[in-house]
């Protein structure tokens, strides 16, 4: 059980300070995220911003819709990452400052870009990804459309009962009948 715990704190050593130097030397990255990686270093954390129920209420939601840079998939409000919880911890911050959603938003986008947010904006060239997928599914109810109309107004094929002349199955079924009688 010793040993396992050893190995854990070394494990836990040797990744923060992976963390600290990718953060340190990546230039996307934001100051909050250096300062993070700066703290697990140093083993001191800022202590959490006390919010009232309403601005806690706001920070939630923001956090809904910001992406966690590691996780990619999740928002950092379900992520357990240490950017997502370094990102709440600076919504807080932010909210406790006095500046607005959009302010806030406008933060992590200038941070990390468009990338960031999960709902992606509606202008330019985001804006095929709302338009294309409601026109595709338009597309194909006109094709549905136009496809069932051309299969009803076809006349039905008709069966032939009949065998083409000439057909050596015709000649032969011909010989056994006369052959039976």
């Amino acid at each position: 059980m010793i040993r396992a715990r050893r190995h854990g704190g070394a494990a836990r050593a040797a990744w923060t300070a992976c963390l600290v130097v990718s953060a340190l030397l990546h230039p996307r990255l934001d100051l909050a995220a250096q300062e993070t990686a700066t703290e697990a270093l140093s083993g001191t954390e800022r202590p959490p911003v006390a919010l009232t129920p309403a601005e806690e209420a706001r920070a939630r939601d923001i956090e809904g819709t910001l992406r966690c840079p590691v996780c990619r998939s999740q928002s950092i409000r379900q992520s357990r990452s240490f950017m997502a919880e370094d990102m709440k911890r600076r919504i807080r911050e932010l909210i406790a400052e006095g500046r607005s959603d959009e302010e806030i938003r406008a933060f992590f986008v200038e941070r990390y870009g468009t990338w960031i947010l999960l709902e992606p904006p509606k202008s330019g060239f985001n804006l095929a990804a709302w338009l294309l997928p409601g026109a595709a599914v338009l597309i194909g109810a006109i094709g549905l459309v136009l496809a069932a109309r051309r299969w009803a107004s076809r006349p039905p094929a008709r069966a032939s009962v009949e065998p083409p002349p000439g057909s050596p199955y015709l000649d032969r079924l011909e010989r056994e009948l006369k052959e039976t009688e």
